[in-house]
């Protein structure tokens, strides 16, 4: 396609009323979503590698199961108070996703977005220890290059370089240890098991240097998400964390947003390491964009002592829980809880990851191929990162495909039912395209190649 074309696809800003994230951009309108795939506004075509672009869509568009229950639920009612009323479905979700896990009983829905059950977890840790006793507990922990959402409390855990301006303004008590990667930070002379000591040693110093008895909880991705590009961590690494927030009576809250309820080939991407956290919190693969819904899963310890004291969490909001959007959860993750589907996410993973590394090992821009079920990312190395993945990402739109491509990966957080044939004859595509990027780049003008926005 003519890049003419492509820009015909834009609807201009000029005189539109609705501010957009990035005000200079031309969106593109996506008439209709299918499966995999999206329309344009001329009926054009595109398929969608990025799962809507921040991963949400894990099942794709138009199922007609979820969408049954969402037209069911709503003759019923769209939404009633957290508080006051029960509905039904709220207990049926809480019974399906808690139903395989050994530790975890509690299940507590938070609101719309990853972010508010980001702080829902911070406040309940900081609640708990309070009520205890504890009330110089009000400290928490993260690792550097994290991102955990963009309200207060969460950008301050996170470490977002586009949105530094804004550190004057958020939350003093949140520091960072390093970012826990191997393919960056593991030495040449250790093996993972000796880096996941390091690493844990690294929290112990940071717990020591501040006070465990000023410290409510560390916070880590499962496995690292967006910004690094879904590492998975080193052996025992989250074991060895686990041990120590438990020798300094510091809960441990995993953030899940990215890699939850089967995106990782398990329900709980922390199965994989066979560990259970204080809290994890969950959104955007919860309803899969059929409804906007987050929730914070703990277990009774926490909430008994709570319970026993002020008896109340001290945490809403007028969509917490959202009807409709639970009734959207709960088919989405009928569905993947089936072991069979979840088999499948894990064979189309691997398949995934060895295609990649079996076509590009011997590539000069190649550097690995990292992830866990079908959270995935390619890391390559050129000699300038940021032009070549906004190059590769309009090389691919022109074949009317759709890929997340920015910084030093391509990311692949691909929609857990795309069948082995859709997933094998786009990866050709793409494999096709980089290989023929990789041999022309040190020719192209790069001044002309834009940075990402985001």
């Amino acid at each position: 396609m003519a890049t003419k074309e492509i820009t015909n696809l834009y609807i201009s800003n000029k005189m539109k009323k609705l501010l957009k994230t990035f005000l200079n951009q031309k969106n593109i309108e996506i008439k209709k979503a299918d499966g995999i795939y999206f329309y344009d506004s001329k009926g054009k075509k595109y398929t969608d590698l990025t799962g809507g672009y921040t991963g949400h869509a894990i099942l794709g568009w138009g199922n007609k199961e979820i969408q049954r229950a969402i037209y069911n639920q709503a003759k019923k009612y769209c939404h009633i108070d957290y508080k006051f009323f029960s509905d039904p479905n709220r207990e049926r979700l809480a019974n399906l996703l808690l139903a395989k896990s050994k530790h975890l009983n509690k299940f507590f829905l938070v609101g719309s977005s990853g972010a508010e059950a980001c702080e829902a977890a911070m406040k309940m840790s900081y609640q708990y220890f309070y009520e205890k006793g504890y009330k110089n507990k009000k400290y928490f922990i993260s690792r550097k290059q994290s991102y955990h959402g963009c309200t207060t409390h969460a950008l301050s855990l996170g470490d977002r370089p586009n949105l530094s301006f804004y550190n004057k303004i958020l939350s003093k008590n949140c520091f960072k240890i390093n970012e826990h990667n191997k393919y960056r930070y593991k030495k040449n002379n250790e093996n993972d098991e000796e880096y996941s000591e390091r690493s844990a040693k690294e929290l112990e110093k940071k717990i020591l240097s501040i006070g465990p008895e000023k410290i409510c909880a560390f916070v880590g991705e499962t496995i690292a998400g967006g910004l690094i590009g879904d590492v998975p961590p080193s052996k025992n690494y989250w074991k060895k964390i686990r041990k120590i927030c438990n020798k300094y009576n510091i809960h441990l809250i995993l953030d899940e947003v990215w890699c939850g309820t089967g995106t990782s080939g398990k329900i709980f991407c922390f199965d994989w390491d066979n560990i259970a956290p204080d809290f994890v919190f969950i959104s955007k693969t919860l309803a899969a964009g059929y409804g906007a819904l987050s929730a914070v899963i703990t277990h009774n310890k926490i909430t008994d002592l709570i319970s026993k004291k002020s008896g109340q969490i001290f945490y809403s909001n007028t969509h917490q829980g959202h009807s409709l959007s639970v009734a959207a959860a709960l088919s989405v993750q009928k569905i993947i809880h089936k072991n069979e589907f979840l088999k499948n996410v894990n064979k189309k993973g691997s398949f995934l990851r060895n295609t990649l590394t079996s076509e590009l090992s011997g590539n000069d821009f190649f550097y690995n191929v990292r992830g866990r079920g079908l959270r995935n990312s390619l890391e390559y190395n050129t000699d300038n990162n940021q032009k070549f993945g906004n190059f590769i990402k309009k090389e691919m739109l022109n074949k009317k495909i759709f890929i997340d491509a920015k910084w030093h990966r391509v990311a692949f957080p691909l929609a857990l039912n795309i069948s082995h044939k859709e997933l094998e004859q786009n990866l050709n595509i793409f494999l096709e395209t980089f290989k023929k990027i990789q041999k022309k780049w040190p020719l192209l003008k790069k001044e002309s190649i834009n940075t990402p926005t985001f």
